[in-house]
């Protein structure tokens, strides 16, 4: 069997496909809330006779096909989508729902036309929920509870063992990119979040403000210091770093005694998203005892960097130029966004590549499927001709060693919350 079956087998099943795709795009779910989109992958798998696990950190579903060790696939999509923005419902303005479609069409291929008995691996594929970092009273909700552990899908899935296993990990993405069709081994950026409390004494602010320690100077001095220290980073190091006072307390004529300040810290890598989260107590400490104020810090784990793998990526940009021209496909981008399949790639060879085909701004009110064929036809034999290659050419396989010692690494990283 060669690869344009599996490519026939898509063009000759363009109808379902399509179909496919509009059914999801129009089931619109909040992360971790994602239970009529979990119940349409499951009945579309018993269709198909594929056995499956549900219910996965709540919504996530896996199913495996395939029985060789040879060499093992995992095929990646996000579920989740976004509320609006005019407060009435969710909107997959992310286009998440075009991922399920994806994965659900290159199931189907491998499964129906035989192929994956015929190799010496399986392909696992592994639906996430959560990947959107917002919601938080919801998720924190679900995490006091015992049902989560931590706020996105994949960092639940990873601890729950789901990617055990795994020798590398494929995904797709949509692009806003128009006038292309495809971009390979873009980058994404980490993030955390900080929450630092400055604590000091009240005082009549008119009367007697010798008596006070006044917290907001204190933070005022540490957003002053920070605005300094980001001048010690390379521009290519991508370090976004926008402190907010989200709480001052106090009265107009009182010193406040409490004053919170927040902010993501944002990187290009996890050397200088470590290192300027470590600047950054830094900041807070020396200028809250500059001002004797006291002080609390706060780190919530967010998303690690993306790396993508350049052999993975070799194969994929190979599949891509079969369906366009090569000025057509936009190579090594890098984006200040960021995702938790970051998080994959820091444990597993991984590759999320994109593909454009939409319109409208991502997570806005105004995000539509424009180009259908791209995005659920031309982007599923991509990702079809990836497996093919992968599983019938060992010479292309990508595996790393010490997956458990860096997920025991990865995950004592979050339990400690950094």
């Amino acid at each position: 069997m060669d690869k344009n079956t599996l490519f026939a087998y898509i063009d000759t099943h363009k109808k379902e496909i399509m179909e496919r795709g509009r059914r999801f795009f129009a089931c619109p779910e909040l992360g971790f809330q994602e239970f009529q989109t979990m119940g349409m992958i499951c009945r579309e798998l018993e269709r198909l006779g594929v056995p499956y696990e549900k219910e996965i950190a709540l919504t996530g579903v896996k199913a495996t096909i395939g029985t060789g060790d040879g060499y093992h696939i995992a095929l990646v999509a996000d579920i989740d989508a976004l509320p609006r923005k005019d407060g009435d419902g969710c909107i997959h303005s992310c286009g998440h729902s075009i991922q399920t479609a994806l994965l659900l069409t290159v199931l189907e291929t491998l499964a129906k036309t035989g192929f994956i008995e015929k190799t010496d691996g399986k392909v696992s594929f592994i639906f996430t929920p959560a990947e959107e970092f917002i919601d938080f009273a919801y998720r924190d909700a679900l995490i006091r509870l015992g049902k989560l552990e931590f706020r996105s899908g994949k960092q639940n899935m990873i601890a729950l063992g789901v990617f055990d296993g795994v020798d590398c990990v494929l995904s797709a993405h949509a692009n806003g990119e128009s006038g292309t069709k495809f971009d390979i081994n873009s980058t994404l950026a980490g993030f955390l979040a900080k929450k630092a409390v400055f604590t000091g004494q009240s005082a009549h602010s008119g009367a007697a403000p010798h008596q006070g320690r006044n917290t907001l100077h204190g933070a005022m001095l540490c957003m002053q210091a920070i605005a300094f220290l980001k001048d010690q980073f390379a521009p290519e190091a991508g370090l976004r770093l926008n402190p907010v006072i989200t709480r001052a307390g106090g009265d107009v004529n009182m010193i406040p005694a409490e004053t919170v300040m927040e902010t993501y810290i944002r990187a290009n890598d996890n050397d200088t998203l470590f290192t300027a989260a470590k600047r950054f107590d830094g900041c807070v400490a020396h200028a809250a005892e500059a001002l004797e104020l006291g002080y609390q810090i706060e780190t919530t784990a967010g998303y690690l960097p993306l790396r993508q793998s350049d052999g993975l990526s070799a194969v994929v940009l190979d599949n891509m130029r079969l369906f366009c021209e090569e000025e057509a496909i936009i190579k090594n981008p890098v984006s200040g966004a960021s995702g938790d399949v970051g998080d994959l790639g820091t444990l597993l060879p991984t590759v999320q590549f994109g593909f454009s085909g939409i319109e409208g701004r991502f997570h806005s009110d105004f995000f539509s499927v424009r180009d259908e064929e791209n995005c659920y036809m031309n982007a599923a034999k991509v990702m079809a001709g990836t497996v093919y290659d992968l599983l019938t050419s060992p010479e292309k396989r990508v595996k790393w060693e010490g997956f458990h010692e860096k997920k025991e690494q990865y995950l004592c990283l979050l339990r400690q919350k950094i």
